[in-house]
Parts: C-alpha cells; sequence; structure tokens
C-alpha cells in the first residue's frame, strides 16, 4: 500500500514540469515580473516559442501584421493564456506514453480532462462572469495524480477503476482500497511546489471530496461542475462509469439549469476553439 509521497517519489515520467512551465507560473504570480523575464525564460524552449508565434499569428487572433517577437506575442496572448499555453504543452505526451490497458486509458484520461478544463472556463465565464483562465488550469491537471498512479502502481490502479461501481461506492474509495492513496491527494503532492493559484491546489486535492462545503463559484466548485458535466456527455474518467452530482451543487444546478443546458450546447464549438488555442492537434484531442 501506498502514501501518497511513494507515489510521488517512484513517478519517472515527470518528477516535475518542465523548467519553463514552472518558471512561467513563478513569474504570473510574481508582482515584480518584467516582461523581459518572460521572454528570458520563454526563448530557452525553441518549440514553445515556434508554437507561440504560430499561436499569435493564426486566425484566432486575427492581428493585422505579423508578430515576430517574444515579448510582442506574450502581449497579445496574456500571460495566463500563455501559462495554460505551457502546462498544455508540458502535460500532453505525458498522457500518451503508455499504452492502454485494463479499463484505464491516458488516451481518454487526456480527453476527459481537455473538456473538463474546457467546462470549467465556460462555466466561470458564462454562470459566474469570472475570468476563466485559473478554472482551466485547474480542469486541465485535475486528474494528474491517476498518471502518477498508473506509472507506479499500474495493476493496483486497474483493480481500483475495476472496483468502482457508481451509486455504491466512489473512485477514490476503491483507489484507496487497492492503492492505499487517491489521485487527489498525489496529484496534489505532485503540483505544491510548481507555484499554482492557491485556489487551483484547493481543486486538485479535492475536487472528489463530496461531503466538503464548497463555494460554488471556487475554482474547487467550477470543477466538480465540470466533471459532472463531462461524465455526462461521455467524457468520464472512466468509459461508462459516471458519479452523480456533489449534493451541495445540486441546488444551484437547477436554478441555472437553462444556462448550463446552452453551455452543453456549446461545448462542441469551445472544443474547437480550444483546439486552436492550445495547437492540441489531432482529433484524438478534445
Amino acid at each position: 500500500m501506498f502514501e501518497p509521497e511513494d507515489i510521488v517519489k517512484k513517478f519517472s515520467d515527470l518528477k516535475t514540469l518542465p523548467h519553463v512551465a514552472i518558471r512561467v507560473t513563478q513569474l504570473i504570480g510574481s508582482e515584480n515580473a518584467t516582461m523581459q523575464d518572460f521572454e528570458e525564460v520563454i526563448k530557452l524552449d525553441p518549440i514553445l516559442v515556434t508554437r507561440l508565434l504560430r499561436l499569435v499569428n493564426s486566425p484566432y487572433f486575427g492581428l493585422s501584421s505579423q508578430v515576430d517577437s517574444i515579448a510582442k506575442a506574450v502581449v497579445f496572448v496574456g500571460m495566463k493564456h500563455l501559462r495554460n499555453l505551457v502546462a498544455v504543452e508540458a502535460l500532453r505526451d505525458m498522457f500518451r506514453e503508455k499504452e492502454d490497458a485494463g479499463g484505464f486509458s491516458r488516451k481518454s484520461l487526456w480527453l476527459h480532462c481537455a473538456t473538463v478544463a474546457i467546462l470549467c472556463e465556460m462555466i466561470a465565464k458564462r454562470i459566474f462572469g469570472l475570468p476563466g483562465e485559473d478554472f482551466f488550469l485547474a480542469g486541465i491537471i485535475h486528474d494528474l495524480g491517476l498518471i502518477a498512479e498508473d506509472q507506479v502502481a499500474g495493476d493496483l490502479l486497474r483493480k481500483a477503476c475495476e472496483g468502482f461501481v457508481p451509486g455504491e461506492n466512489s473512485l477514490v474509495e476503491a483507489e484507496r482500497e487497492h492503492i492505499g492513496t487517491d489521485h487527489c491527494r498525489v496529484g496534489a503532492s505532485l503540483i505544491r511546489d510548481w507555484g499554482m493559484p492557491d485556489g487551483v491546489l484547493k481543486a486538485v486535492r479535492f475536487h472528489h471530496d463530496r461531503e466538503r462545503t464548497v463555494a460554488v463559484e471556487s475554482n474547487l466548485g467550477v470543477l466538480m461542475l465540470a466533471e459532472y458535466f463531462a461524465g455526462r456527455m461521455k467524457y468520464s474518467t472512466l468509459s461508462g462509469k459516471v458519479e452523480s452530482m456533489p449534493p451541495v451543487l445540486v441546488g444551484h444546478v437547477k436554478e441555472k439549469m437553462a444556462d448550463y443546458k446552452v453551455v452543453v450546447r456549446d461545448l462542441p464549438e469551445e472544443i474547437a476553439k480550444a483546439k486552436e488555442l492550445y495547437n492540441s492537434g489531432d482529433d484524438e484531442d478534445a
């Protein structure tokens, strides 16, 4: 049986986010960071430079003239969009590395995380009138602990997935029974030193805590909502297994049901926009 720190210590796919991703996140949280600081960090990663310039010169931004400098690109993209672009770039390959087997699929998990991230941003903006970037970040990294568990204790994770029966138990309960810990605790341990916003860290740590008192408009509340709707739309963590909505959110959703129906209706269009914004590539990526 494992403790969260055991999983993190043995996790070899990604002992930490790439240096550039961590540094960009730290700079965004710093009051003293300058545009030159961002430029100095980003230029250390030629692939990121190429993707950034391709993005800012794409039809998504519709600029009348070509942007060819990192500093100008950061201005147009925005620092938090830049951070999310870096995070998506850092995580995508990791979700693809291991061959799928035994009912747990990294490919399906990536589709789930990407869909949840997009829904988080939509809900934050449309339902609560909040900037969506931190909510997107929480969504894209919320299940990272499952990747670590898959790498370190894949057989036990698959037993947990098989033992998860919606209506009878939860995925985290099944994980604790078979692994000794769960992906929420592992994920929070992984990202604790990455400089992520506190609300994002709490969302990762508690997104399966159904008994917790939750502010609906918080990173955690929105992540819980996005996970539920993603599952209902066939983008669940495990195919065909969807947990019910946390009781604390039921009244809110009933009150705003008409708004959520519009969010669900517009999701395919937002996925298409996100593909352009984050350049997620082929149709395998949400």
